[in-house]
This record gives structure tokens, sequence and C-alpha cells, in this order.
């Protein structure tokens, strides 16, 4: 017999698509983050991490860079949920009764910009170099402290306070991002209008797009009522279609999805919205995130890269407990939790690759420069930031009573 005559057939063997690999990666790092929770003790980030690590491209290459770039808008949506919901909890009076929580905010994160662009600056870097890294610096990742908090079920001063300044570092980091932007303009010819004008639009046009958003959505939620259920399925609805409005006019995703979290907390004076908790529902957008976070990694360069790498950890770290430490007593926080503050803060992933994948397809030349200590450092606390973090929680006693299996 022909092989045409059994032409519906497949191919042997068959040659498994990238959806195959896709699926394979979100089963293994699942089975991996159980696996670390239950027999490890340890997060399960880290499992989620390992596993897309272990698949990317810089190891096995089971998950190309094709697959990555075009399931970026996965993580955004990840990443967006998680932002909307911290932008939720910013208690923004808390900081008109409490002022020397923004002062602690400010100066921690003032001091990891400086302390990181010292740094560099003395290795050589260029400036818009060091802003760069220093800029990230600040940030502390969303993704992993709000998912650490949630595992955990914390609930208490040290998880507020760290809830709060991880809002306040992402937007810090964000606005510092477009600011150099703005810089990378200048340096590639551009003229001043372009520097001056594209971060003003990346940051007006996000906090706007996100106050018009929010109102629009208490007017639905208003018209429609508080109905839990309903809401939730609304506000997910609300959460995509700004990752996508953002998307398409160019704006900062993580901006406006916080700045949506924030105002329609601080605009729902009549409480027409129902606190929004994603729970479970979000769970495969989580493992998506941390799973194509640790495909995104890269381990190339190390023996190079390794020394810069642990000087931009030490001196973030330091200089965020410099100004946790100095204020505490202040912003009425003892000393030992200010430590444990300091610790919670520790990651930086996943969003900080973000950013800094927007400003290499600015300007090229930053990943060429910056990208080696840089992606180093972010991988390192990628696997050391939620250990850091839970640590920080579970000594701090604020940590729920941990569940049956």
């Amino acid at each position: 017999m022909m092989r045409t005559d059994l032409f519906f057939l497949p191919d042997w063997p068959p040659v498994p698509g990238q959806l195959f690999w896709v699926a394979v990666l979100l089963l293994a790092a699942i089975v991996a983050g159980e696996a670390a929770r239950r027999w490890l003790r340890l997060p399960r980030i880290l499992g989620y991490v390992a596993v897309g690590a272990a698949l990317g491209p810089q190891a096995t290459g089971v998950v190309t860079p094709t697959t990555l770039a075009e399931l970026r808008v996965l993580v955004e949506i990840a990443v967006g949920l998680l932002l909307f919901e911290l932008g939720q909890r910013v208690d923004l009076g808390w900081l008109r009764r409490n002022p020397w929580l923004l002062a602690t905010s400010v100066l921690e994160a003032g001091l990891s910009f400086g302390a990181v662009f010292a740094l560099l600056t003395l290795l050589g870097a260029r400036p818009v170099v060091a802003s760069t890294a220093a800029v990230l610096a600040m940030l502390t990742s969303p993704a992993v402290v709000m998912t650490v908090v949630k595992d955990l079920r914390a609930q208490g001063q040290v998880t507020e306070r760290l809830l709060l300044l991880t809002a306040l570092n992402t937007a810090y980091a964000v606005v510092g991002c477009a600011l150099v932007a703005g810089w990378v303009h200048l340096e590639r010819g551009r003229d001043v209008l372009a520097m001056l004008a594209h971060p003003v639009y990346l940051v007006a046009g996000s906090v706007a797009a996100a106050a018009l958003v929010a109102l629009a959505a208490r007017a639905l939620l208003r018209l429609l009522g508080r109905r839990p259920v309903f809401q939730f399925a609304i506000l997910v609805a609300i959460v995509l279609l700004t990752v996508a409005g953002a998307a398409a006019l160019e704006l900062s995703v993580p901006l406006a999805l916080l700045a949506l979290g924030i105002f329609s907390r601080a605009l729902d004076r009549a409480r027409h919205f129902v606190p929004l908790r994603f729970g479970e529902t979000a769970m495969l957008f989580i493992v998506v995130l941390f799973a194509l976070t640790g495909a995104s990694l890269r381990f190339e360069g190390w023996g190079l890269a390794f020394a810069t790498a642990l000087g931009l950890v030490a001196a973030r770290c330091a200089a965020k407990g410099v100004a946790l430490l100095a204020l505490a007593r202040a912003s009425a926080l003892s000393v030992r939790n200010a430590s444990l503050l300091n610790l919670g803060l520790t990651p930086m992933s996943g969003l900080a690759l973000l950013l800094l994948q927007d400003l290499v397809r600015l300007d090229p030349r930053l990943g060429a420069e910056i990208m080696p200590s840089l992606m180093l450092a972010i991988t390192l606390l990628a696997f050391l930031g939620p250990l850091a973090t839970e640590f920080a929680l579970r000594a701090s006693g604020e940590v729920a009573p941990e569940r049956a299996p």
C-alpha cells in the first residue's frame, strides 16, 4: 500500500508544536512547585522558576526565544492581575496618618538608586547604563511578594508595610524607566522634545488612562450592583482591557494596572467595588509568570559578571536596610521588624525583566553593556528573593497556620 493512500496518518515520529512544550512547561512547573512546598518546605515559586530555567533557551531549549516573545502577553496579564490586586490593597490614608511611611519609602528607594548608581559609575559604566540598573534596583518584585503573601495567608504590620513599599517601589521604578527612556532618546540623537515628551506621555498617559477606566468601572458596577462573582468577572475583563489598551497606546502596562488598582479603591467611597482576591483563579497565570521568568533568565558570562552582580545585590540590600533601620522608630516599627521588612523587600524578577527588555529595545547598546551583570543579579534574586520574603513573614509571626495538603 502506497504512503499516499494513508495521507491522513501523521508523520512518524510526530513533531510536537510549541503549544505541546508550553503545556509540558506548565505541568512540570506545577509538579515542581508542589514538590518544593510539600517535601522541601520551600516556596512554590522556586519550583516554577527552576523548571522554567531548566526548559528555557539557556538550558534544554524546549521553550524557544520565539515562544517567549509570543507568550509575553500572558506574562503581562499575570503581572497585571497581581499589580491590580496590589493597588487595591494600597491605603493612601495610611500615608497621611503616618507620613514617616512615605519618608521611609522615598529614602529606601533613593538610597537603593544611589548605591547602585555609585557602584557602577566607579566600575566605569556610562551614566545612562548605571541609571538603568539603579532604577531597576529600586523595584521590589510585586509578583513574588503578592504570591508569597497569598500563599502563606500572611497578615500583620510587616506584611502590610511590605505590600505598601512594594507598590510604591513599583511606581518609582516604572516612572524612573520612563525617564531613562527619555535619556536614551537624547543619546541616540533625537531632539529634546522627544526626550521630554516620551516620559511625560508614558507616566501621565498611563495614570490618566487608569483613572478613566476606574471611573467607568465604578459607574458600571454601580449600575450592576454588588454581586461578588459577577464583579469578579467584570474586573478581570477590565484588567485584560487595560493591558490590551495600554499596550496598543504604547503606555506603561505596569503603571496603568497599579494605578487602576489604587484608583479603584480611592475613588470608590461608596464601596461599589468588592475587594478583589484572585486566589486559585489566578493560579494558571502565576505559574505561567514564574515559569516564563525562569525561562527568560540567562546564565552565560557568569565568570566576568559574577563580582559585579554580587556587588549590585549587596549594594541594593544594604541601602534598603539602612533606610528602613534609620526611620524604623519614627515610623512606629521595631528594629527587629524593620530588619525583617528589609529581607521581605529582597525579590527582584519578573517585572524587572519586562522593564529591562523594553529599555533594551529602545537602545540595544544597553543590553550589551549592562545585561550580563544585571541579568545575573536578577537571576540570583529570582531564587533568593522568595526564600527571603517567606523567611521574613514567618519570622514576623504573621503567617496563618498551614492547611493540610
